[in-house]
């Protein structure tokens, strides 16, 4: 048991109070969390949450040396009691103390608990009997209690799998297909935005020029100017926004084996909550921490999946990026262009909109089955988006010379 306050030295007293101290740390970073969460803020709540899990680690360790935890019997005969004194005598003295200084919200808060503590002390009572009983099955057959199975639902066992050689080299390469199947997926998506902006861009353009100056070469060269500043455009943003995602992954797994190397209790720590959190049990997810801190690459490789959410495996590549963004754009914007190499006058102006719009028709169709909604009712919004960029690009160049003419 824990040591009486007359024998506590002063040591003894630091390490109480260190406990105390990590006990509301823990209590008010949780806190803050949540009111981070509510204010839409996640990426701040989660550093609040991060410290609040070391913080909860250090004051086990606390509790631990100061002799705080003892069998679980006796662990549940003292919250037995503690919690019966809250509810018997602590949280009604302090409710009505709050009433009588007109501190209503304190005694709402406090009556909250009183109505758990109650359950909380059923659930302790029952347990400390079931353990009773299991301990000393003569007592329990004298003095009946609780069945055992009182104490809460029981983990349901897991399925027993035993997959063959062949069923196990067949899952490392649908691992391996799946991960770049992913990264390529990635890149269809800048291939469809990037042909998707080729298109809206240079139609526009190139209606406007053909309706304003009738001349075959300026569309011409009005619009390949055009596409070859916006595949510069997008392919240097492409691989610079690649880059940078790249270089942040790198960093940040760069700390987090720094933080391995200098802090490995904490890191260790925060891998067992992580494990807990996927609905292990204390045990269980020590096992497995055990068995990844006897590897430091995997440990690594772990804690950046866990909790940064980043894999080692870069695929990645801001070359590639760049090249499939560009080449998407050019291709695309050649589109409304490639009509008015051929003809000239109104019927280009028709064919380099109709192609145009067709273009975008079956770009949005693919997108929508990229993002897995209706591929018509995507095509036909990104066609009216074509069509009003055509009709501003045709108003234009019809407006502007009669406004400067006149």
């Amino acid at each position: 048991m824990v040591q009486e306050a007359q024998t506590l030295t002063r040591t003894d007293k630091n390490l109480w109070s260190a406990i105390v101290s990590e006990a509301m740390a823990n209590l008010t970073y949780n806190a803050y969390a949540h009111k981070a969460l509510e204010e839409g803020l996640p990426e701040v709540a989660q550093v609040f949450q991060e410290v609040a899990g070391a913080e909860t680690i250090h004051g086990l360790n606390h509790l631990r040396v100061a002799g705080g935890v003892e069998s679980t019997l006796d662990n549940l005969r003292t919250v037995t009691t503690g919690e019966a004194k809250e509810f018997s005598t602590m949280y009604p003295r302090m409710i009505a103390e709050a009433r009588d200084e007109g501190r209503g919200e304190v005694a709402e808060t406090f009556a909250l608990a009183l109505s758990r503590e109650a359950h909380h002390l059923e659930m302790f009572t029952n347990a400390l009997a079931a353990l009773e009983a299991k301990r000393d099955p003569a007592a329990a057959q004298s003095q009946p209690g609780p069945a055992a199975t009182s104490t809460g639902p029981q983990r349901e066992a897991p399925p027993v799998f035993d997959p063959g050689l062949d069923t196990l080299v067949n899952a490392a390469r649908e691992l391996d297909r799946e991960r770049w199947r992913v990264a390529s997926l990635g890149r269809l998506r800048e291939v469809v935005f990037g042909a998707q902006d080729g298109i809206l861009s240079t139609v526009a353009l190139v209606t406007s020029v053909a309706v304003a100056l009738e001349s075959q070469t300026a569309v011409l060269v009005a619009g390949m100017a055009a596409a070859a500043a916006g595949t510069i455009s997008m392919a240097t943003g492409a691989f610079l926004g690649s880059r940078a995602e790249l270089d942040v992954q790198r960093a940040e797994i760069a700390k987090e084996a720094r933080e391995l190397e200098e802090n490995p209790g904490e890191e260790f720590a925060e891998l067992v909550v992580a494990f807990q959190r996927e609905g292990k049990t204390y045990e269980e997810a020590r096992a497995m921490a055990d068995d990844i801190a006897q590897d430091k690459d995997l440990w690594l490789r772990t804690m950046a999946e866990k909790e940064l959410g980043i894999s080692l495996e870069e695929t990645t590549n801001p070359v590639k990026d760049a090249a499939v963004m560009g080449l998407s754009f050019i291709v695309a914007a050649l589109l409304p262009i490639i009509p008015h190499v051929f003809l000239t006058g109104g019927l280009a102006i028709s064919v380099s909109v109709a192609a145009a719009l067709i273009g975008l028709f079956a770009l949005g169709s693919v997108k929508g089955r990229l993002v897995t909604k209706s591929p018509v009712l995507q095509g036909l919004e990104i066609l009216g988006i074509g069509a009003v960029s055509a009709a501003i690009g045709y108003f234009l160049g019809d407006f502007i010379p009669r406004l400067v003419g006149g």
